[in-house]
């Protein structure tokens, strides 16, 4: 590959004007990424970038979030002008479409007009003529979002045998390749049974699975977690109250689904099933009024965002 000082320039002109910073940069980065013999800069950024004179330029044009015209004009004596047409899903996340564009622009511009009267290609860069067709490389698979954001309601095992707990739970992920990532959470719920109130903060820390899609619209993750829970009950006695907490251990597995609604949001929902260093009896004057279950099932139902 060439030295980044001496690489041709693509300028890309992209419409409506002032796209989102991230969105803009994510379309040139996968451009340069799918060029060997160039590079993507945003038309409005030349002559800061003192990149002089184009060897190609790319218009892309949003007709709406879901559809884009790609034209690409190539440098040569006599200039060529390629199109191409991208159609997206509500479910294709907006980061990911821009990044489509990108390749897509880098497609055209690999055009064997555009390099004509340029220096050959590197060696590496040729495939023998006798190469079968599924030996050439094929585009990579889309990457997953860096950041995931979940904001859900819960509800599950509480007390054996009484009430339910129940509260919210807010989650990140964040991707530390294309198939694992770094997870944790916390949550805050309740519970209430007779002249006693409990409320758990969880704390969960770990790692996850991208898992392959097996139903196009939905998305799924699976996770092991540490878990650090506090349990605090008050427990109430005529006027006098009392209040006790404690620290518990534990581990979770559990899985989290997405529907995509577009523009990265989508339902979020959880299952989850967890264990604890031994159940929590809770007692009231020396007398056992409740039991916090030391394993059991946790639902989630909210929303999610990708980043």
């Amino acid at each position: 590959m060439l030295p980044h000082c001496v690489l041709p320039v693509v300028a890309v002109q992209i419409s409506p004007k002032d796209p989102a910073p991230v969105l803009e940069e994510r379309l040139l980065s996968a451009c340069s990424a799918g060029l060997k013999r160039a590079r993507c800069v945003a038309a409005t950024r030349l002559q800061q970038e003192d990149a002089g004179e184009p060897r190609a330029v790319a218009v892309v044009s949003w007709d709406d979030p879901s559809h884009v015209t790609i034209e690409v004009g190539l440098g040569t004596e006599q200039p060529v002008w390629l199109q191409r047409e991208l159609g997206f899903t509500e479910r294709d996340p907006e980061f990911e479409r821009w990044r489509a564009a990108g390749f897509t622009v880098a497609l055209l511009v690999d055009d064997p007009r555009f390099w004509a009267e340029s220096a050959p290609a590197p060696a590496a860069a040729a495939a023998p003529e006798d190469v079968p067709p599924s030996a050439v490389p094929t585009p990579a698979a889309p990457e997953p979002p860096a950041v995931e954001l979940d904001l859900r309601a819960l509800g599950g095992a509480g007390l054996v045998s009484g009430a339910w707990r129940r509260g919210a739970e807010v989650r990140a992920r964040v991707a530390f390749s294309s198939a694992f990532f770094a997870t944790g959470a916390a949550e805050y719920a309740l519970a209430s049974q007779t002249d006693v109130d409990v409320r758990w903060f969880d704390a969960a820390l770990g790692v996850g699975w991208y898992v392959p899609s097996f139903w196009a619209p939905l998305q799924s993750r699976l996770r092991l977690e540490l878990l650090a829970e506090n349990l605090a009950v008050s427990a109430k006695q005529a006027s006098i109250t009392e209040r006790r907490n404690v620290w518990v251990p534990g581990l979770a597995l559990g899985s989290d689904l997405l529907w995509p609604l577009g523009s990265g949001w989508g339902v979020s929902a959880r299952i989850d099933g967890f264990w604890l260093d031994g159940s929590s009896v809770i007692t009231d004057a020396g007398q056992r009024v409740a039991v916090s279950a030391g394993a059991g099932i946790l639902l989630g139902l909210g929303a999610g965002v990708q980043f």
